[in-house]
């Protein structure tokens, strides 16, 4: 009876040595993986608002990506707005052309790893919110390029959405 209380602590060492660190490249990957759309009520107009959000699996061979909050202003005094490298494409007569919004939405992912650096995986939201009562084309058809950037200026590889259409008021 004793040994089979001793037998799993002597298996514990050989299947935790049987785990092994990922290599991932440094600099980041992507993956699409789903993109939903919600009407909202936008809280400061009462207008109502598309709020698209875009999931995307993400690994990275050094963990650093994402900025902590207090890195945020002096980003931006460097020309940094976002780590979400992103182009909208909107159908146009068939055809999808850049759109470039008159209020860029700027949304940045915050540090995913605090800890010591090393590979890190998993999943990551992008937000893009359209207020309905400043926007030209209404039922629009749109979809979203996506890229990411680490800390160290790596650029990921590009992914594209599936299209959503803007919810008609």
């Amino acid at each position: 009876m004793r040994i089979r209380k001793i037998f799993p602590l002597f298996l514990l060492p050989i299947c935790l040595g049987c785990f092994s660190v990922p290599d991932f490249d440094n600099a980041p990957e992507i993956e699409f993986q789903s993109i939903t759309n919600a009407l909202r009520v936008d809280e400061d107009t009462g207008g109502y608002k598309d709020s698209i959000t875009v999931s995307l699996k993400f690994r990275d061979g050094d963990g650093d990506l994402g900025y902590d909050t207090w890195e945020k202003d002096s980003l931006e005094k460097i020309g940094i707005k976002t780590n979400f490298l992103v182009t909208i494409w909107r159908k146009d007569k068939g055809r999808y052309v850049v759109y470039e919004p008159l209020d860029p939405n700027v949304d940045m992912f915050f540090r995913l790893s605090k800890d010591k650096p090393g590979p890190i995986e998993g999943v990551i939201h992008y937000r893009y919110q359209n207020l309905h009562s400043f926007y030209l084309y209404p039922k629009d058809t749109v979809k979203f390029e996506i890229a990411i950037m680490d800390r160290a200026g790596h650029i990921s590889n590009k992914v594209m959405t599936d299209s959503v259409i803007f919810r008609p008021i």
